[in-house]
């Protein structure tokens, strides 16, 4: 059973899950608001870019209203040449360039955070069959596995704070919400590691712990999809 456990953890770390990064503009200190009027990448190849350009062009000569009114800038865009797709792909990728050492770190923070979510929801099934079961024996696999989730969860936490910046004034909800909700994560998994640790004669303190750690983990999963996908990415809302 601690063997099954260990594997599925491993597995759940592993898996090629979405990842969630955050956006250029989390990092630069954009709005929510000002982000979603921001263009999207040149990842769309030459055709996007030739219907944008078109109907930018179009909105300079009549307007929304059927009204002639000037866009500036936007006969540039119409008489630029459309990019082909493996030109948008090279410009995307030299516009996705590492720019220092820290700007590597936050773009570790994706796969960095699946290792603990793994480890700490496995902690908290196993904590959860051990209520039902104590005969399974499964303190030292929890033990294991809460500890490697706390140790998991600072680093991707301290990784987080280099992808969204270093500051604690964000003018974007979501990144305020993410970023907090991260680092609260990591200090009570230290603390979900500390009671596990300890010998008790009820396990009411780790219980609770783990308890609030994967409600955490859970809206901490939805506001990294609201700053990978946009917001509202469920569409239920």
């Amino acid at each position: 059973m601690k063997a099954i456990f260990t594997m599925v953890a491993a597995l759940l770390a592993l898996a090629p899950l979405p990842t969630a990064s955050a956006h250029e503009g989390h990092r630069d200190n954009v709005s929510d608001a000002e982000m979603a009027g921001m263009p999207s990448s040149l990842e769309g190849g030459g055709q996007a870019c030739m219907e944008a350009c078109m109907e930018e062009a179009s909105r300079s000569e009549w307007g929304h209203e059927g009204h002639w009114m000037p866009v500036p800038g936007a006969e540039t865009l119409a008489a630029s040449p459309a990019l082909s797709e493996e030109e948008a792909l090279a410009v995307a990728r030299e516009r996705n360039r590492v720019t220092s050492f820290g700007d590597f770190l936050g773009r570790i923070h994706p796969v960095a955070v699946h290792f603990p979510v793994a480890l700490l929801l496995m902690a908290a099934l196993a904590e959860f069959l051990l209520l039902f079961r104590p005969a399974l024996g499964l303190g030292t696999t929890i033990r294991f596995l809460v500890g490697t989730g706390a140790i998991g969860a600072v680093i991707a936490a301290f990784l987080g704070w280099f992808a969204g910046g270093w500051r604690f004034d964000d003018r974007s909800e979501t990144l305020v919400l993410h970023r907090w909700n991260g680092t609260v994560i990591a200090v009570v998994s230290l603390l979900a590691w500390w009671l596990a640790t300890r010998v008790q004669e009820t396990r009411t303190g780790p219980r609770l712990a783990l308890a609030a750690l994967v409600i955490a983990l859970i809206v901490q999963g939805y506001w990294g999809g609201e700053m990978a996908f946009g917001p509202n990415h469920l569409g239920i809302f």
